[in-house]
């Protein structure tokens, strides 16, 4: 089994920060760590695994195509690195404000972890194929990072 110390060490923060900016409840926030959770391999692979270089998908979302030349542009213009974790949540944040605000809208309607998950995942990643299996339980271990957190 991989190892999930990152994730687990970083989803709290990231939750305690999309909460705070998007009014999300615990579950709704684990629905969104959820899915990039799946798309970065827990924050371990920041570029798509078997692409080359300037190709496939980059950062948390693994934005691709015309995403991805925003994402750097959007770093370059704020001078940051995009491999940093202010820069992807910067872009994340940036996108959920902007182009992706209908993402925020659907998320905020669900009650239940999976829901949370899919709805994120039809707004915002659009994957060719979403594997909610995964993602969900990408979502339930930040839900649990986050109540353990909180506990400490």
């Amino acid at each position: 089994m991989a190892d999930h110390t990152l994730f687990k060490q970083k989803a709290p923060g990231v939750m305690h920060n999309l909460m705070a900016d998007f009014e999300l409840n615990q579950v709704q926030a684990a629905g969104v760590l959820g899915n990039i959770g799946h798309e970065c391999n827990g924050f371990r692979n920041l570029h798509e695994i078997g692409q080359p270089e300037g190709k496939g998908g980059y950062g948390w979302a693994q934005w691709t195509g015309p995403r991805r030349k925003s994402f750097f542009a959007w770093c370059d213009k704020n001078a940051l690195d995009w491999k940093t974790d202010f820069a992807n949540y910067g872009y994340l944040k940036h996108e959920l404000v902007h182009e992706y605000k209908s993402t925020i809208s659907a998320v905020l309607k669900t009650k239940a972890l999976g829901d949370a998950v899919a709805a994120f995942e039809k707004n915002f990643e659009k994957a060719g194929t979403p594997n909610y299996k995964s993602r969900e339980a990408w979502g339930q271990e930040a839900l649990d990072a986050f109540n353990a957190a909180a506990k400490d």
